[in-house]
C-alpha cells in the first residue's frame, strides 16, 4: 500500500468510510482538485459579467479574431452547443459579434468592450491561480504542473 509523507494511505481503498469506492482513483482525486481549482477561478470572476467557460471563450476570440464556435469547441473540449450558447451570451453582453465569412461560415470577433472584459477576466484568474501557487507552495506546484504535463504527453502518445 503507497503511503504519504504523513503516513497517510493512499490508493483506491484510502478513502473507506469518506466516500464511494471510486473517489480514490486517479480520475476521482483529479475531479475533486479541479472542482477546487474551479471555485477559485469562479470566485476571482464573482462581481463580473464573466463565469469561467465565456472567460476562456473570450479569450479565444481576443487570441484570434475570426474564430469559429466549432474550432472553440475543439479546443476546450467543450460541446459545440455550450459554445455556441456562451457565444450567444457573450453576444448579448456586447463583448463579441459573429461576422459572416467565406463560405457561409461565422468568425466570432471582440468588441472594444470584450476586449477590455477578457483583459480584465484574464488577470483574474492569473490571480487566483497564484493564490493556488501560494497555496500548494512554488516548488509543489511546479512539480504539479510539470508532472501534468509529462502525463499529457504520455496520454496523448499512448
Amino acid at each position: 500500500m503507497d503511503t504519504t509523507a504523513t503516513g497517510a494511505e493512499s490508493g483506491p481503498g484510502a478513502d473507506a468510510g469518506k466516500g464511494a469506492a471510486l473517489s480514490g482513483l486517479l480520475r476521482g482525486r483529479l475531479r475533486e482538485v479541479s472542482a477546487l481549482i474551479e471555485q477559485r477561478g469562479e470566485a476571482a470572476l464573482s462581481g463580473t459579467a464573466l463565469s469561467l467557460p465565456l472567460n476562456h471563450m473570450l479569450d479565444a476570440v481576443v487570441a484570434e479574431p475570426g474564430v469559429t464556435v466549432t474550432e472553440i469547441a475543439q479546443r476546450l473540449g467543450k460541446s459545440q452547443q455550450a459554445m455556441s450558447q456562451a457565444a450567444a451570451r457573450l453576444t448579448t453582453l456586447g463583448f463579441i459579434e459573429r461576422h459572416v465569412g467565406t463560405g457561409r461560415t461565422v468568425g466570432l470577433h471582440a468588441t472594444k468592450a470584450g476586449r477590455t472584459a477578457s483583459a480584465d477576466g484574464v488577470r483574474r484568474e492569473l490571480a487566483a491561480e497564484e493564490r493556488t501557487r501560494q497555496a500548494l507552495g512554488t516548488e509543489r506546484f511546479d512539480e504539479l504542473m510539470a508532472l501534468l504535463a509529462r502525463a499529457r504527453e504520455a496520454l496523448l502518445e499512448g
